[in-house]
């Protein structure tokens, strides 16, 4: 088996590779959040708009409760704050303290700046995967069982010149991923190494190496530092959820310890 790392999501997806898809900062994280406490679907967006139809078309409006208990909710970020009108951000620590408080609706409805757009871009993927350091373990686990090559994919940021740009943060936690890969027997491409390369020299306190990249430095600066610090624990969640169409529409269902749905 081989690892390698794409940088920024890559214009056609491995038709013979498992995706581990990663943003770190922090749609990945939360993704790892909301199976962990008992997501049973997320239903991906491209945009906030698209987002907004989605959710429209599963007859759910924002906020909307029977019983007391949300139906679906409507979650993402613009700039890493929530759009008007969403019902959450993307915050797992905000998931985490609500999920203290009541139990999350089964559903929701996912749009972020980066990490949905990743995902979605690796959908003729045989097998893809949101992962991150708060399931690196499950995740890897997984890719493991499948048998193939392994890209993982970084979702990257949107520079002020549009397109896609490596993110450092995406890269640090990539690199955490490819460890476990390698410890497990797999060969390390020419970028793999390089994200290997940046996670072991930060390894000893990641949280810190990602409040210094450029994204964890701007949500640290929007009060989301706390977030950042989270998103660098390894291993809090023993989950992952792989994508599928259903209905025409992309959606992450939580796999079982077996690998099946």
């Amino acid at each position: 088996m081989r690892v390698n790392v794409a940088l920024v999501p890559p214009a056609r997806p491995p038709l013979d590779a498992t995706c581990l898809v990663v943003d770190v900062l922090r749609a990945t994280s939360v993704m790892a959040v909301l199976f962990g406490r008992g997501l049973r679907a997320a239903w991906l967006a491209g945009s906030i708009e698209e987002g907004r139809a989605i959710h429209a078309a599963l007859d759910v409006a924002p906020g909307d409760r029977r019983g007391g208990v949300m139906r679906a909710m409507l979650c993402g970020e613009v700039n890493a704050l929530p759009p008007a009108g969403f019902d959450y951000g993307n915050s797992p620590l905000e998931f985490e303290r609500i999920a203290l408080r009541m139990a999350l609706p089964t559903e929701a409805v996912l749009a972020t700046t980066n990490g949905t757009p990743a995902l979605l871009a690796c959908a003729a993927a045989p097998l893809v995967l949101p992962a991150a350091p708060l399931n690196a373990a499950a995740a890897v686990r997984v890719a493991i069982e499948a048998g193939r090559d392994v890209l993982v994919v970084c979702s990257g940021l949107v520079p002020a010149t549009g397109g896609r740009a490596p993110g450092e943060d995406d890269t640090l936690a990539a690199g955490l991923l490819v460890e476990r890969l390698v410890r497990a027997g797999a060969r390390a491409g020419d970028e793999a190494l390089f994200a290997l390369e940046r996670y072991e020299a930060a390894r000893d306190d990641l949280g810190a190496a990602l409040r210094g990249t450029e994204h964890g430095a701007r949500i640290t600066a929007l009060g989301f530092g706390a977030d950042v610090d989270r998103c660098a624990q390894a291993d809090a969640y023993d989950i992952v959820a792989s994508l599928r169409i259903e209905g025409g529409r992309p959606v992450l269902r939580p796999l079982a310890r077996d690998g099946g749905a």
